[in-house]
């Protein structure tokens, strides 16, 4: 039966390597938490008449603030862990029904200790901790083991492992099924690390000596036949290793600090253990057993060695610091006892013959003199004199362990009052047990007990400070406003663990948030250990503080970094070198605002109707109502940026009244939209709406849009009222008019462009005599004009562009986009006049570009249609062509009542002569 305890041992060993270098405390997590900064870019550019607006829309950049989370439970590998010890006891069981009368007897008392600290007494069975848990389960094993003792001589190991498997196992079902404590077998589980500790123990004072006598056992083979003086050689390596373990020691005790690593000591004990092995078959040849086959002890050791790996690496994988504390003291203080004793045993006994050559490892184990168990005895004294030179603290660790084991059930039974109680009792008792204070006060903070919870942070930091519970007491200063307090901790943190980047981070966004963006930046430029988090971190306060990223030319392939990334590109109008995937967005709101957002503001490849069905969807959801704003504006800025101003309009009307509280921003938005495409007076009837929804971040454009709006003395209330100036090409003389200069000239000519006739605009384009101010007049005209012009006109248009603007629109080009308005060829525009309208997608997507409007409706062959992309038109433009097609399309449909009330309504902004003749041409 050596296979299964030798697996176990394997399987423990990785374990316990797992848990020291690379588990590292991941049951108390340290996660980054998302929170998001809005900052403004520019989504559009409009230029009318020298006067470029930005129409701005938020970015977000995301920030990650490490936080101490609540410490993890894993109740099924507790079952594990608890399963394996009970295998390896029964197991262990087995062998002791095998042993000599006399040892049996000490060692069935060995095993009713076990059982009594195992607490099973804990299944409180008729009352609170009463003894008839353990009776019953002494019951369930003793007999099976006495009687397989006393009348099962001849059964093997394996028949014997099975009948106390079985009995065991079957008494703690019953006992289970008693019991009313809730999850008996998890109770079971966490107390099953008590008795696995008790066999831990005496296992790693069995190796105590393991690594001399196997150095010693290994020369003395190795010098057989030639005499060498291996004395020296074991002096040597008695030395070594003795002051490694010493070092050891008093690290462990806290009398010195060491200027060198030494080697873990549960790494050093699973060497030892294995070296112990190769010494066990020497001391069961030369001295009397309490068995009788050397199989057994063999077997016994594996068992021992598997618990110890197992216990020794559950307790670090749960982070039970008192617990790891004992086991590194006892194999410590072990190793330094028996090392010491065995060594001077070697010598007093030896020292003469040691250097022969003969075979003295067939005798290393029983001398003449001074017994080899007198010298575990004096061992023994010595780990004693140890222990109390450390001022007992092995008791203190155990007892404080035990209660921790205690409040890991509590905790897992959501019982959080009690666990909270026992971790505080348990750190009370040993300071170092992070995880306790940590726990404690989370729990106190789950329970609405805040001055408790925030007692255990301020009692951890003064006697015994970590990160983890920095971090905490940081987060919760700053969740209640006390941004210094926090700040302050986290200052005194990095004194303590200099250079930790989980306390540089939270420290640099504090400092940004108390406007400290120089000290922000540098101490994340500082720290040497660069990770994602602080990276994106980085990118985003250089960002938000409008400092130049350092690594701009290093794209990090961490999302949040690229997030960020986008942001910074988008401030400067550029395009980023990749795309964010839009298709599986994260369920966190902050992540998929961003990405949306930041992604739709630099570039847009997917089809819009793929991407409304996504925003729509995340409309539609109950949510609070920021979030919903959130996903209400990225949709505006992804039907702005394919410039589906229709669209865009109408939903920043519904918008603002959706969410009224920000009406006045969103009409603002509608304002600067509606002044990029020359319709002053709808522009300036939002700006009065914003104006009264409490909109006050008014600029000079503002006022020259309601004074070439129709609405000079709205203008002049703003002006007064809000202290803003007009334009500096706008100045009035002593009799309060407005000075004509080519400015004024232009807008008040630009601001009629919709409305106007062939001969008005044609008329007005020559009358702007400024060079730039004419071409942009003349490029207006082809882009919202176009169906008006006859070939002479066209030309005369495109001679004035090409005069000017000969390095933007070429010939070739605007020859293709006359093509294209007039049908006279099927072929698309090019250039950059096809960028601009990108006539692959809907041509009715924006009112105000006209001619392709008129080519959507001569391209359509049902009439109701021809009519619904007409009604729609002209809830926006008041171009004539429009609105007497509208006319005739009414008509043709029936509709006389609706083409009568649009020729009524055309007479606000033409003359009747202008109507009669549009009718007689078009109708």
């Amino acid at each position: 039966m050596k296979g299964l305890p030798i697996s176990l041992s394997v399987i423990g060993g990785l374990f316990l390597l797992f848990g020291a270098f690379i588990w590292k405390r991941g049951i108390m997590p340290v996660l980054p938490g998302i929170f998001s900064e809005a900052i403004s870019v520019p989504v559009k550019l409009v230029q009318v008449g020298g006067e470029l607006v930005r129409i701005e829309m938020d970015n977000f950049l995301l920030f990650q603030n490490f936080e101490s989370l609540q410490a993890l439970t894993f109740p099924s590998l507790t079952l594990l862990f608890g399963g394996l010890v009970w295998v390896l006891f029964c197991l262990g069981l087995a062998l002791v029904s095998t042993l000599k009368k006399l040892y049996f007897t000490a060692a069935t008392a060995l095993v009713i200790f076990l059982m009594a600290f195992s607490g099973i007494n804990g299944l409180n069975i008729g009352s609170i901790s009463s003894n008839y848990a353990l009776i019953g389960l002494m019951v369930g094993i003793l007999i099976p083991l006495i009687g397989l003792s006393f009348f099962a001589v001849s059964w093997g190991i394996l028949r014997r492992f099975i009948v106390l498997l079985i009995s065991g196992s079957a008494t703690l079902y019953l006992l289970t099924q008693i019991s009313e404590i809730p999850s008996p077998w998890l109770w079971l589980g966490e107390n099953s690390a008590f008795p696995a500790t008790a066999v831990s123990v005496i296992f790693l004072l069995h190796i105590g000596h393991a690594f001399i006598s196997g150095s010693s056992i290994l020369l003395i083979k190795l010098n057989k036949g030639t005499g060498i003086k291996i004395t020296w050689h074991l002096l040597f390596i008695f030395l070594i290793y003795f002051l490694l373990v010493f070092f050891s020691f008093l690290d462990l005790t806290g009398e010195v600090d060491l200027p060198f690593p030494i080697i873990q000591p549960a790494v050093l004990m699973l060497i030892v253990g294995l070296i112990g092995y190769y010494v066990l078959q020497f001391k069961i040849q030369q001295t009397d057993q309490v068995y009788k086959h050397p199989e057994i002890g063999k077997s016994f050791f594996w068992i021992g060695y598997a618990l110890t790996t197992i216990t020794w690496g559950w307790v670090i994988f749960k982070e039970n610091q008192p617990m790891i504390e004992f086991f590194n003291h006892v194999f410590i203080y072990g190793q330094v006892a028996f090392s010491l004793l065995f060594y001077l045993y070697l010598m007093s006994n030896f020292s003469e013959i040691l250097n022969s050559g003969k075979d003295i490892e067939k005798i290393i184990f029983k001398p003449q003199f001074f017994a080899y168990f007198h010298m575990r005895i004096g061992a023994i004294m010595a780990f004693v004199v140890l222990a109390i030179y450390a001022d007992a603290i092995i008791g203190v660790q155990l007892s404080s362990g035990s209660s921790n084991i205690n409040a890991e059930y509590y905790y897992q039974t959501d019982r959080p009052l009690e666990a909270a109680i026992l971790y505080e009792s348990s750190w009370m008792q040993y300071r170092k047990n992070d995880k306790a204070k940590n726990s404690a006060a989370h729990l106190r903070f789950s329970l609405n007990q805040t001055n408790l919870g925030m007692e255990n942070l301020y009692q951890v930091f003064d006697n015994s400070p970590s990160v983890i519970n920095t971090i905490l007491l940081s987060s919760k200063l700053h969740q209640q406003e006390k941004i210094f307090d926090a700040v302050f901790y986290l200052e005194r943190g990095l004194s303590y663990f200099p250079g930790n980047p989980y306390l540089i981070n939270n420290l640099s966004l504090l400092y940004s948030k108390l406007n400290k963006p120089t000290e922000a930046i540098s101490i994340l430029q500082d720290i040497t250990d660069q990770n994602p988090v602080l990276k994106s971190n980085l990118l985003g306060l250089q960002v938000k503080h409008k400092l130049e990223p350092t690594e701009a030319s290093i794209i990090s392939d961490d999302q949040i970094f690229r997030i960020n990334y986008l942001v910074s590109e988008n401030v400067k109008g550029n395009f980023a070198p990749y795309e964010l995937s839009t298709a599986n967005l994260s369920a966190n709101f902050q992540l998929k605002t961003a990405i949306l957002r930041n992604q739709w503001t630099n570039k847009v490849t997917s089809p819009l109707s793929l991407d409304l069905a996504i925003i729509d969807s995340l409309v539609a959801q109950e949510q609070m109502s920021f979030e919903e704003m959130n996903y209400r504006e990225t949709r505006i800025l992804r039907t702005l940026q394919e410039s589906y101003i229709n669209e865009t309009l109408k939903y920043l009307n519904g918008t603002a009244m959706v969410l009224p509280n920000a009406a006045g921003y969103y009409h603002s938005i509608s304002a600067k939209i509606l002044f990029g495409e020359l319709d002053f007076e709808k522009s300036a009837v939002d700006i009065l709406v914003a104006m009264e929804r409490g909109f006050q971040n008014f600029q000079p454009i503002h006022l020259a849009i309601l004074h070439f709006g129709g609405r000079p003395e709205a203008a002049q209330i703003i002006h007064q009222k809000f202290e803003v100036s007009f334009p500096a090409w706008m100045a009035w003389d002593e009799n309060g008019i407005l000075a004509e200069n080519e400015n004024t000239l232009f807008f008040e000519k630009t601001a009629r462009l919709h409305q106007a006739m062939p001969t008005e605009f044609m008329k007005n384009m020559d009358e702007i005599k400024d060079p730039n101010f004419q071409a942009e007049y003349a490029f207006k005209i082809l882009l919202h004009k176009m169906h008006w012009l006859n070939a002479p006109d066209f030309e005369k248009v495109k001679k004035v562009l090409i005069q000017n603007l000969g390095d933007i629109w070429t010939s070739e080009d605007l020859d293709s986009w006359y093509a294209f308005v007039t049908n006279e060829e099927k072929t698309d525009p090019t250039g950059n006049i096809k960028i601009l309208i990108k006539p692959d997608l809907d041509l009715g997507r924006n009112a105000y570009w006209v001619p392709l409007v008129l080519k959507k409706v001569n391209a359509e062959q049902d009439d109701l249609k021809k009519y619904e992309i007409l009604q729609d038109a002209i809830q926006f433009s008041k171009d004539p062509m429009l609105w007497i097609n509208y006319v005739k399309q009414s008509r043709k449909l029936g509709l006389d009542s609706y083409a009568s009330n649009a020729l009524v309504e055309m007479q606000g902004w033409l003359t009747l002569s202008q109507i009669e003749k549009l009718q007689l041409e078009n109708l």
